[in-house]
């Protein structure tokens, strides 16, 4: 984190202000580009938000304290705009932008940068095409984005300066609390740091002051999962990693791609090594520990980033401008057309995310790569806006369809995409996140035989699982046709659709995390 003068006139500031007012429109363009994606998983954290807000708790199926959230800071987010009456995922995407571009601003604000130092940052963070289009996918990823940007604006200020005041202690260890409930895995990132300033630091008052501040901030969320859901850690990391999740190649893949993609590479290429003799110790044990958080996350980051829903780099996105800061700050000797570079290597890497895919992987052509699976490699942004539009469209139909039955029960629904269930508010829901138990793990079958409806998604890797198994039920016949059947491209034409049963057999999950299944007759959810 070399340091460079803010006064240094190396371009009127006109220039510069010039500069910051045209890149915040190419970033509001860009999230205007790729508005009409947005993740599944979304609106299953907006499920969660709306029942919380309508006093129900914060669970996805009522009476079921079972934590499906991997981001506890962005579901109380969206429950505090729930309850002011607002679309919780609509009004989250909405302001997003704004925070991305309140981080990115306050990092200029802060270190000073200009001129060919601000123009590499802005063209390594805000014209990425992956920051852009998860800034508006719906998850949790613009507010550590945010979060992150201000803790390495701080640390970057540390470091030139030599010491800390009180003020950075308590900023850093609330940022890194909030980091840390924004998503558990950012501990990787923070820790390491917050420690190298406590050994050097460790005399004053109010380090400690800090350091029991953002313990207790970390803790409450840990205290409260605990104790409402009983466990700490949400289904998904028993499905993703506790019970085993996708290959490592596919891990090592994305890695390897984020980092050709991004542009980081070609930046990495002119960064200049700090020296650390003539540093002050602060300085120096910054340094340290941002080393030893890098090393920390890219080994994780070889096991994590191929997982599932980590498609577009999701999981790198968040880092990425606390890095391009870090990257502009440090150039040497870079030539002064980088920036012009940069510029037409994103608009390629633009153009590819529109046109061609979300999750753009060539490395996976080179031999020792060809293994790897790049998950919605060929998906664009417009497809996955077509897709949502035809789920949310299959639940206005669905409910339409129960109401005409006319049956008096709760209404139950097996879902492949789970967040088709924020447009069915009203029917309890099976789905892979929020139906897993440890006692039985996840029970397939069993929940789509439990189901009165039954979604088929042709692309799935289940494939025809689902009609299969609901078309061996007693209720359905064996040639039932999918009820509101559409055909969309996804790589290749597939069939989206439900079955219907109106006599499911019951499957009772039990009202927590640890808690089995028991299937067969008995009291029908209501």
């Amino acid at each position: 984190m070399t340091a460079i003068d803010p006064s240094s006139p190396t371009r009127p500031l006109d220039m510069d202000r010039a500069v910051i007012a045209g890149s915040a429109i190419v970033f509001l363009s860009l999230c205007a580009l790729f508005w009409p994606f947005v993740a599944d998983d979304a609106y299953i954290v907006g499920r969660y938000a709306q029942n919380a807000a309508a006093g129900h708790g914060l669970v996805y199926n009522v009476g079921e304290q079972v934590s499906a959230l991997t981001s506890p800071l962005h579901a109380l987010l969206e429950a505090a705009l729930a309850y002011c009456g607002l679309d919780p995922v609509a009004a989250y995407r909405i302001i997003a932008p704004g925070l991305v571009l309140a981080g990115w601003l306050a990092a200029i604000r802060e270190t000073g940068l200009r001129g060919p130092a601000l123009l590499v940052f802005t063209t390594l963070s805000l014209f990425s095409p992956f920051l852009a289009l998860w800034t508006v996918g719906g998850l949790e990823t613009p507010i550590l984005a945010f979060l992150c940007t201000l803790f390495v604006s701080r640390l970057v200020v540390m470091s030139r300066n030599g010491a800390a005041e009180t003020r950075d202690f308590i900023l850093l260890g609330v940022l890194g609390a909030l980091m840390f409930l924004t998503r558990h895995d950012s501990i990787l990132v923070t820790t390491p740091i917050l420690l190298a300033i406590v050994l050097v630091e460790y005399r004053r008052p109010a380090l400690w002051v800090a350091a029991a501040l953002s313990i207790a901030l970390a803790s409450a969320w840990l205290l409260f999962s605990a104790l409402y859901y009983g466990d700490i850690f949400p289904t998904s990391y028993y499905l993703k990693f506790a019970l085993g999740g996708r290959p490592p190649i596919d891990s090592l893949s994305a890695l390897l791609n984020f980092v050709l993609l991004s542009g980081l590479i070609a930046v990495i290429f002119f960064a200049r090594a700090p020296a650390l003799g003539d540093r002050p110790p602060l300085s120096r044990a910054l340094l340290r520990g941002a080393a030893f958080s890098a090393v920390l996350f890219l080994l994780y980051a070889s096991r994590a980033s191929g997982q599932h829903m980590m498609f577009g780099y999701r999981l790198f996105v968040p880092y990425l401008m606390g890095a391009a800061l870090v990257l502009s700050l440090s150039l040497g000797n870079a030539p002064r057309v980088l920036p012009v570079l940069m510029v037409g290597w994103q608009t390629v890497i633009i153009a590819v995310v529109t046109f061609a895919g979300t999750n753009p992987a060539p490395l996976t052509r080179l031999p020792f790569l060809n293994a790897a699976y790049a998950e919605y490699e060929f998906i664009t942004p417009a497809t996955f806006g077509r897709h949502m539009a035809i789920l949310q469209n299959d639940a206005s139909a669905i409910a339409a369809h129960w109401a005409a039955n006319g049956n008096s029960q709760r209404p139950t629904i097996y879902l492949r995409s789970g967040g088709t269930g924020y447009f069915l508010p009203e029917f309890y829901v099976y789905e892979a996140l929020v139906s897993y138990r440890h006692g039985c793990g996840v029970s397939m079958r069993e929940s789509v035989l439990a189901a009165n409806y039954m979604q088929q998604l042709g692309f799935s890797k289940s494939g025809t699982f689902v009609q299969d198994t609901g078309r061996s039920r007693p209720d359905i016949a064996d040639d039932a046709p999918l009820l509101f059947a559409t055909t969309m491209d996804w790589m290749g034409q597939h069939v989206t659709g439900y079955l219907f049963g109106p006599d499911p057999t019951p499957l009772h999950l039990g009202a927590r995390i640890g808690s089995g299944c028991h299937a067969g007759a008995g009291e029908s959810h209501s």
